[in-house]
């Protein structure tokens, strides 16, 4: 089966809930396996720890979370308000703690556990 072929059925076959959960994941695994590199970096040397590989994680993760955003602004969007809401200013936060890290003064573990949050609840493990 080609390529293409593949994702066409994946495409067709895949819930939109368990293709959510699959790009938090992903997203989350990059996230995951540059954590050390800044985390486990004295506070004093975070900034000149954020390599082109952070960058990409961090960025990735931000493009996820401005999508959700969007999607959860549109009208059509049919999600409680009240849970819009609280999604919505998570996306602030992931905003705000990507811009922390960046600037060297936080660490990666707070955005991998708020996605872990999400894909558990995506799941049905809440």
């Amino acid at each position: 089966m080609s390529l293409s072929a593949y994702k066409k059925t994946i495409k067709n076959t895949e819930q939109p809930r368990d293709i959510e959960r699959r790009i938090l994941s992903q997203v989350t695994s990059d996230l995951e396996a540059v954590k050390a590199s800044i985390d486990d970096v004295d506070a004093s040397e975070r900034k000149s720890a954020i390599t082109p590989d952070v960058r990409k994680a961090l960025w990735d993760n931000q493009k996820l979370w401005i999508t959700v955003k969007a999607d959860l602004m549109a009208p059509e969007n049919q999600l409680a308000p009240s849970l819009k809401a609280d999604l919505i200013s998570l996306a602030h936060w992931i905003d705000k703690q990507t811009s922390e890290i960046l600037k060297g003064e936080g660490t990666v573990e707070p955005l991998i556990e708020v996605n872990r949050n999400i894909i558990n609840g995506l799941s049905g493990r809440a």
